[in-house]
This record gives C-alpha cells, structure tokens and sequence, in this order.
C-alpha cells in the first residue's frame, strides 16, 4: 500500500519515470529561462514610471540596494508550482495554447486578481495603478508558463 503524500502527488502528476522528470524538468528551465529574458525588459517598461516618482521615493529601494537573489527565487517558485499545477490538469485540458492560455488566465485570477482586489478595496497602502501594473506582470509570467508547460509534441 502507497502511503499518502509527495510522492503519491509526483505520481499522480504523471512523473513515473525518468522520461517523465526530464520532460518536467526541461520545461521547468525553458519556462524559467523565457520568462528571466522577458521579465527585465517588462520591470523596466513597467515600473520605471513609479520609480522616479518623488511621490513613491520611499516606497522603493534604491537598484543598487536591490538583492536580487529575492525576485529570481520568486520566480523560480512561481515557475515550479504552475508546472505542479499544468502537469495535474493535463489531462483535463484542451491540448496545445489554448490549454496553456486557460491555465495560466485561472491561475492569474486565482493568485493575483483576487488578492489585488482585496488590497485595493481594503487598504490603501499602495496605489491602485502599480498594484494593477504588478497584477498585470504576473499574469504574463504565469500565461508564459503554462502555455511551456501545456504545449505538446509528437514524442509525447
């Protein structure tokens, strides 16, 4: 008898075999390698309105006080849970983007659109357009995601 838990969850995500975790994992790197190449040019597109903003002096570190280390293991994370998250509802989804797209639009809504909700209505410890800006960044990065996660070859 299998005793419930992480590994009971591996397999039921489908990563059996080796085969299988290299696929996971070559995923997990072209997501992650995509996404690290889009993020800087969107943070800087973005965000660099709100920066120089003397209104928000405060509310930002200064760049060269940034440790990095923080945004990469973020996205890192995020990466690795909406690969979880695609490789559990594979097979319930329609193959291929548009697959990817209902993921990654449910995940974004589940994770972003509702906190930010909350924040906004809530509190108003931040402004409303960089909490939306920030809304609208991890919408892509999570569609970008799942659209590598959920797209399928003739090897598969």
């Amino acid at each position: 008898m299998e005793k419930p838990g992480i590994p009971g969850l591996f397999v039921y995500m489908g990563l059996r075999t080796a085969k299988d975790w290299n696929q996971f994992l070559l995923r997990f790197f072209v997501a992650l390698g995509i996404w690290e190449v889009a993020s800087v040019s969107l943070r800087t597109l973005l965000f660099s309105t709100f920066y120089f903003d003397p209104n928000l002096k405060n509310f930002f570190v200064p760049m060269s006080q940034v440790f990095w280390i923080g945004p990469i293991v973020a996205d890192i994370l995020e990466v690795f849970f909406i690969g979880i998250l695609a490789s559990l509802v594979r097979p319930a989804l329609p193959y291929g983007l548009l697959g990817g797209l209902l993921t990654g639009i449910c995940f974004s809504i589940a994770a972003f659109v509702a906190p930010a909700l909350a924040i906004s209505q809530f509190t108003g410890a931040f402004p409303v357009k960089l909490i939306w800006l920030w809304v609208f960044y991890q919408s892509v990065l999570s569609i970008l995601a799942s659209f590598v996660f959920t797209f399928t070859s003739e090897e598969d």
